[in-house]
């Protein structure tokens, strides 16, 4: 059995999806085995589970093949450590929308899980970019201190980025302003731009001035393209995003099949995917000496930002959910 959009709460609610909700105040039993049956949820997850099998696969087949070398472990925990990031993001993504319209408290915790999940991978992508991308296409006098530098400004970042998104679920209330897109995707496009803008310098030097560029072997060029295609996929996904088309056009058309939100994950995942291979390619291209790593530095970071995450997720729900529960409690007695 599933629910039309006015028997549900609005914070379950996408902006022109009208039907194919499930029953809210069930056993978690009951969510998980809606993974085989068909509901406005079904594509949303089974993409981003997809994609993380794809992964798995992928980073395995990497490793598997990774050429023999004198640093050959380190780098291939590097190529590890990128896809965990990548894998975690598109599972916390799978369960929030698996879980979210169970309860209320499980909607809040769920989709700051989600949060969680997209920030956590900006810092780990950010940390791998610094490492293979930039340092081969852009010479840094004091790394160390650079590096340090990066790290922390990125963690803020991110902070801040996780921060501003779990705001946005406590202050406001559908229908949504202008100003709820505006701040939620300020913090994700702050951490992005921030990490990515050596690429789009590089690319636009590769295609806009070629005779300005630095020479690239075979493993560059083949980063390069996969870079190009990762900022791609950010732009469309992007636009999904704001725009909420096709629904928009044919509210409850689009409510199972080929709704926005269906191609926002696809797009996400191949942003996920191209980024995972111009990172390897670009880890290919570079000679061992060109690439300065300390993995215990970096991990010790990633650690301490995964604990902040976490910390504030956890301070976000215990201030949001008594106040949203307060919220729909005096719509239900109403």
């Amino acid at each position: 059995m599933l629910l039309r959009a006015v028997d549900v709460f609005d914070i379950y609610v996408e902006p022109f999806i009208h039907s194919g909700f499930r029953l809210p105040n069930q056993p978690y039993s009951y969510y998980y085995r809606s993974l085989f049956s068909l509901h406005n949820e079904t594509l949303s997850v089974w993409i981003h589970l997809l994609g993380t099998f794809i992964l798995i696969g992928q980073v395995f087949h990497q490793i598997f093949h990774f050429p023999s070398g004198e640093d050959s472990m380190i780098l291939s925990a590097y190529v590890f450590y990128n896809y965990f990031g990548a894998c975690l993001m598109l599972l916390c993504s799978a369960q929030a929308h698996l879980l979210h319209s169970r309860t209320l408290a499980d909607h809040i915790r769920s989709f700051y899980l989600d949060y969680f999940g997209i920030n956590f991978y900006g810092f780990t992508s950010g940390i791998i970019l610094y490492k293979f991308s930039f340092q081969q296409h852009f010479h840094i006098e004091d790394r160390s201190t650079d590096e340090t530098r990066y790290y922390m400004i990125l963690a803020l970042f991110t902070l801040y980025s996780l921060s501003m998104a779990c705001f946005c679920k406590i202050f406001y209330h559908r229908p949504y302003p202008l100003s709820h897109k505006c701040l939620q995707c300020s913090g994700v496009l702050l951490v992005y731009l921030y990490q990515i803008w050596p690429i789009l310098k590089m690319l636009f030097l590769t295609y806009v001035f070629p005779d300005e560029r630095q020479e690239l072997n075979e493993h560059g060029e083949k980063a390069l393209f996969w870079h190009l295609l990762q900022i791609v996929s950010f732009v469309l996904s992007g636009f999904i995003f704001v725009g909420r088309i096709p629904e928009r056009f044919y509210p409850g058309g689009f409510d199972l099949f080929g709704q926005s939100h269906h191609t926002f994950h696809f797009t996400i995942f191949l942003m996920v995917y191209c980024q995972s291979n111009a990172v390897y390619e670009d880890i290919l291209s570079s000679s061992s000496k060109m690439i300065e790593h300390n993995l215990i530095k970096d991990l010790l970071f990633t650690l301490l930002v995964l604990i902040l995450q976490l910390l504030s997720i956890c301070s976000w729900f215990r201030i949001s959910r008594p106040a949203i529960e307060r919220r729909y409690q005096a719509t239900f007695d109403d």
